[in-house]
């Protein structure tokens, strides 16, 4: 029985699998931290079932990491997001090319800045319809409204509050069921 030896450029290179998070925002790369603290995780999970409970019927509901495509400058992971049935098109296999309705950013240190100015910015110049800035901290919910091109603060929303949508009708959110499902920890671990 014969042996076939290869030569190196005949072997096929071993994949090697290396997931980079990042966003492109004003065509600036911005790094994400590999991850997210447990509240953070908490809220997602959180109001991913409320809206799943909710809204599914009328549309998709993604957690990031997601890619969503607003030009080639400027390309997000929000932490959920919020697409209509009449909207979907927007959707591929492997990103959301486009404005979904509602984005919903879950704030941390390393990401509020980001997240309250920068990419606020893109999402209202880009037409998301909803934005909601989640404070993980102060148990709050600020509700952004795209009015004539500009984003209106709504509302904010206290830890016992329910969040309404005009816009997006399925949309009722009962935050004092989710903020009092939230785990307090008695030290940090890093």
């Amino acid at each position: 029985m014969s042996e076939k030896k290869l030569k190196l450029k005949e072997i096929p290179p071993s994949y090697e699998y290396n997931e980079e998070r990042f966003e492109l925002i004003e065509g600036i790369r911005y790094d994400m931290q590999a991850a997210p603290a447990i509240r953070h995780q908490q809220l997602v999970t959180y109001f991913l079932k409320n809206l799943e409970d909710t809204c599914a019927p009328d549309g998709l509901i993604l957690t990031s990491p997601i890619d969503v495509k607003f030009n080639d400058d400027n390309e997000c992971q929000p932490d959920l997001i919020y697409i209509a049935n009449d909207n979907l098109h927007i959707v591929t296999e492997k990103k959301v090319i486009g404005a979904p309705d509602l984005i919903i950013e879950i704030l941390s240190p390393s990401t509020s800045n980001n997240d309250k100015i920068h990419k606020k910015a893109v999402y209202e110049r880009f037409g998301v319809k909803e934005y909601w800035i989640v404070d993980p901290t102060h148990l709050y919910v600020d509700q952004f409204i795209l009015t004539d091109q500009k984003y209106i603060l709504a509302q904010t929303y206290g830890n016992k509050d329910s969040i309404r949508s005009d816009l997006l009708t399925c949309i009722n959110v009962d935050l004092e069921s989710i903020f009092s499902r939230l785990l307090v920890f008695d030290r940090s671990e890093d």
